[in-house]
């Protein structure tokens, strides 16, 4: 089965607000085996809004609409829902007397701008609100099974699970998805080295998206039963991984972070950093996984010259001689690091983050991790593009990487 999100409001349409309600409401769809096919967002505007719920019952299974049933006259959803489905509004007693309710229970006052809320196209039904004032709206039209939800997120999102999943076939099959993230390579060049399983034609969709510096592929496999479309997306993943090798970060929710400690907690051992132009982020990150104080003792952020000699151990005439931006400076950084916090390893980063500061010699993006372990020091040198807050990132994130690869077994 096929189905349609349609998200209500002008706020989401200028962009002022970021519409989470689809997200939710397309992997809820996708948990019983309902496809998601598209997501439309439309203004407050009754005429476009009943157009669109139009043209998705003509060509889905199921419409879900959240947004546009309050109690202001920019609340346009339930007269559209009437139009498109050739009715009117009719006040529905039942609807009526739980919004009083509502207001009563909690001390206040219905105002006569919230009698709207209780008006229903005939020949559709109410869905009850438990945490609201705004009754959803269910209805048939043309092929499709048509819900609208309150915008409001907690609202729909109970309203969904007590009062739409139950309403929607079980027997539509099975959505396994699968993501498998890389660092290290570019998209198009991941792309070229699964053009095959991009192009195949075996029944799982696969498809890639860039985030953060990771290049993650997603796998969808929709098939009768559940253990046929995971074997199938098993198989996938376990090809790109064969593939890849060590490309590959982890799956679905693992990031780079989760991924180097799982690294650490299983060799035990621990992790310091030294940042001057990531300033804390290298450190922010690693302590984003759940139970990095396992393995992370600490860090220092040496943004200043000062900071690099007093707290890291670094001779002034190494500064003067290479500047803080250069191999030897980040290999002592490391060393410096490593020795103060008595850790396995250490990560340092300097580097040019922009948009100034750059020369000839050593442009803006240009980044040294140097990273100190078991076998000694690495200094690793990145040119890095884009604006300032994109190479701290990918600096920060090339970092645990260039950790994460020593970690991995030879």
């Amino acid at each position: 089965m096929k189905a349609i999100i349609l998200a209500v409001g002008s706020e989401l349409a200028y962009g002022q607000t970021v519409d989470t309600n689809s997200a939710f409401l397309a992997r809820a769809l996708s948990s019983l085996g309902i496809t998601p096919v598209a997501h439309w967002t439309v203004g407050d505007d009754r005429g476009q809004i009943a157009s669109a719920i139009t043209t998705a019952a003509e060509a889905a299974d199921v419409v879900l609409i959240s947004g546009g049933l309050g109690p202001t006259p920019d609340d346009l959803t339930r007269q559209a829902i009437a139009d498109a489905m050739g009715s009117e509004l009719r006040l529905n007693e039942r609807c009526l007397a739980k919004i009083k309710t509502f207001f009563d229970s909690r001390g206040r006052k219905m105002r006569p701008s919230n009698r709207i809320q209780a008006m229903i196209p005939i020949g559709a039904e109410p869905l009850d609100n438990p945490l609201g004032t705004a009754p959803g709206i269910a209805a048939r039209l043309h092929r499709a099974q048509l819900f609208a939800l309150p915008g409001v997120p907690d609202e729909m999102k109970q309203m969904f699970r007590q009062c739409v999943a139950c309403r929607l076939p079980t027997d539509s099959g099975v959505i396994v998805h699968r993501t498998v993230h890389t660092f290290g390579l570019g998209e198009s060049d991941i792309g070229e080295r699964l053009e095959d399983l991009l192009k195949s034609d075996s029944g799982a969709k696969l498809g890639t998206t860039v985030a953060a510096g990771l290049v993650s592929i997603r796998i969808t496999s929709e098939a009768t039963d559940k253990n046929g479309a995971e074997r199938q997306v098993d198989e996938i993943a376990a090809e790109i991984r064969s593939r890849l090798g060590h490309l590959v970060v982890g799956e679905d929710d693992d990031t780079m972070a989760s991924a180097v400690g799982k690294l650490l907690r299983e060799r035990s051992q621990t992790l310091a950093t030294a940042e001057s132009c990531t300033g804390g982020l290298l450190g922010r990150m690693i302590t984003s996984a759940p139970g990095a104080s396992e393995y992370y003792l600490g860090g220092v952020i040496a943004y200043s010259n000062a900071v690099k000699r007093k707290h890291l151990g670094l001779p002034a005439k190494l500064l003067e001689r290479h500047g803080a931006v250069s191999e030897p400076v980040a290999a002592a950084m490391a060393a410096g690091c490593k020795k103060q916090f008595e850790s396995d390893w250490a990560i340092a980063v300097t580097g040019i983050a922009g948009p100034d500061g750059g020369t000839e010699e050593k442009p803006v993006g240009l980044v040294y991790i140097a990273l100190a372990g078991e076998g000694g020091i690495e200094v690793h040198r990145n040119i890095f593009p884009g604006m300032r807050d994109v190479v701290r990132l990918r600096a920060a994130t090339a970092a645990m990487n260039y950790l994460r690869i020593a970690m991995l077994p030879r």
